[in-house]
């Protein structure tokens, strides 16, 4: 067998046994669907919790041969190093650069001809992971992302999603507003956002933070903007 045949079949079969973070299979400049934002959101929820659980193995209890101060120091060293994997999970994973993106379908309620404005929501709900002791997914004050948590068939449920009640106002004059109701099967909302992660000390947890940075109102199809503002 040649080499090169050789090496592709390695290359092959190392990709089973290693297989690709998904987060390098989303293309940052593509926007995701919104089950694809639940993927990416999920695996850097799932890169963080393994951090956690490797700690919390680590932070036992104190044992019979350990001083006081030996166990303290321990702890403080397990702490610290915990606290250096979390920073050096979001500098290599490029989070702390890197922007997404998310479509989330636009509803567009009613047009008013007299004021030229349009009122517009979002039925979107971006599932994600609830809050946990050792990890929490959150979103900073702003006004247009939020997030809900909610108990749903026994389970507890959590998603982020636009802020629309009340509705968005869309200022449009008559004509753009009659296309859009024509193609609102086109018309979504495109959402980008970076990810910000902290540690919690008072609370020992980690703070994954969804961090919304602009707002979009687009012809999909036609990959034409309405409007955007940037979210502060």
């Amino acid at each position: 067998m040649k080499f090169s045949t050789f090496f592709i079949l390695f290359a092959m079969f190392s990709s089973f046994l290693f297989p690709q973070n998904s987060l390098e299979t989303h293309d940052p400049a593509k926007t995701l669907t919104s089950e694809k934002c639940y993927d990416v959101i999920k695996t850097v929820w799932d890169g963080l919790m393994k951090l956690s659980e490797e700690y919390q193995a680590e932070a036992t209890e104190k044992n019979e041969f350990e001083s006081t101060a030996e166990y303290n120091s321990r702890i403080q060293r397990s702490k610290d190093n915990y606290v250096n994997k979390i920073r050096k999970f979001y500098s290599d994973n490029k989070l702390n650069s890197t922007m997404y993106s998310v479509w989330l379908k636009a509803e567009l309620v009613k047009y008013d001809a007299d004021n030229q404005t349009y009122s517009i929501k979002s039925p979107t709900q971006l599932l994600i992971q609830p809050k946990k002791n050792a990890i929490a997914v959150t979103v900073p004050p702003n006004k247009y992302l939020t997030m809900t948590e909610k108990n749903s068939a026994g389970y507890r449920r959590a998603y982020i999603h636009l802020n629309t009640n009340p509705e968005f106002t869309w200022f449009v004059n008559k004509q753009t507003a009659q296309d859009a109701k024509n193609n609102e099967h086109n018309i979504f909302f495109k959402l980008a956002f970076t990810f910000d992660i902290s540690f919690n000390e008072t609370a020992q947890q980690i703070v994954l933070q969804v961090v919304p940075s602009k707002l979009s109102l687009m012809n999909q199809s036609e990959n034409f903007t309405f409007w955007n503002e940037d979210i502060r």
